[in-house]
């Protein structure tokens, strides 16, 4: 072996070294900021209060009914194919008359009893009523407009073509009154239920602003009017009235 082979065997051992030395050796960790331990008062702080659990549902809502003797609880939930005529024990007597001369009469209530709530103009700020308390509710439009369809002038164009077409959309005041004399007059929107007189059970609605856009766009002169809940009287006439009508049918039946 010459010495120049020699030299080159002892250089690359040397490098195979210098590698495996380099390889073990750790990477010193880099300084990251970290955050600040917290303190033993942020331990001991107590943490932000649970969301309130919505009140559970009624028998009446839920269309169940309480178990028979020797028979076990049915589970609780909502039943869709609740029974027929029933009603929540806060319902309240009403007669609904809409914009269009439809009256509805029959028990109103709210899903678990809940206020309606009215933001007072005069007062600037939200009053909550409960149904059992109102003498009436009146709605009056403060605006109706046509909006008129549009579409782009050209693809791609940011100029708007409007049409003859379009629809309505209105903006209502609404004002209560409870059987105390007061009231409050505003802005008020929600969903309400009544069950009829001959035991079907249907919605009915208040609205802030109402839209026709989901109808079919026509003229101004060929749009239909929208329709609201003009007024709803909280009285129970008509069942005094349903019992006359009973008893004059049985009066007559057993003359018979």
């Amino acid at each position: 072996m010459t010495m120049t082979t020699r030299l080159l065997l002892a250089a690359a051992a040397m490098a195979v070294a210098i590698g495996v030395a380099m390889a073990g050796e750790a990477e010193p960790p880099l300084d990251k900021p970290g955050l600040p331990a917290p303190t033993i008062e942020e331990m001991d702080k107590p943490g932000k209060a649970p969301a309130p659990e919505p009140p559970a549902l009624t028998d009446e809502e839920l269309g169940t009914e309480p178990p028979k003797e020797g028979e076990a609880p049915k589970p609780k939930g909502f039943n869709p194919f609740r029974r027929r005529g029933t009603k929540p024990k806060y319902a309240v007597p009403a007669r609904i008359t809409y914009s269009d001369g439809k009256v509805l009469e029959g028990w109103v209530w709210r899903r678990a009893n809940a206020p309606i709530r009215v933001f007072d103009r005069k007062r600037k700020a939200h009053e909550d009523y409960f149904l059992g308390d109102l003498a009436r509710i009146d709605v009056k439009p403060e605006t109706e407009k046509f909006e008129r369809d549009w579409r782009w002038k050209n693809q791609g164009s940011s100029e708007k073509v409007f049409l003859d077409i379009g629809y309505f959309w209105n903006q209502y005041v609404t004002t209560v009154k409870t059987r105390d004399g007061e009231s409050a007059s505003g802005d008020c929107s929600g969903q309400f239920y009544i069950l009829l007189l001959d035991g079907k059970k249907d919605k009915w609605y208040l609205y802030k602003r109402q839209s026709g856009r989901d109808v079919e766009k026509k003229k101004r002169e060929d749009l239909t009017p929208l329709v609201y809940v003009k007024s709803v009287a909280f009285t129970d006439d008509f069942l005094k009235k349903l019992e006359e009508k009973k008893a004059e049918a049985k009066g007559s039946t057993g003359k018979e």
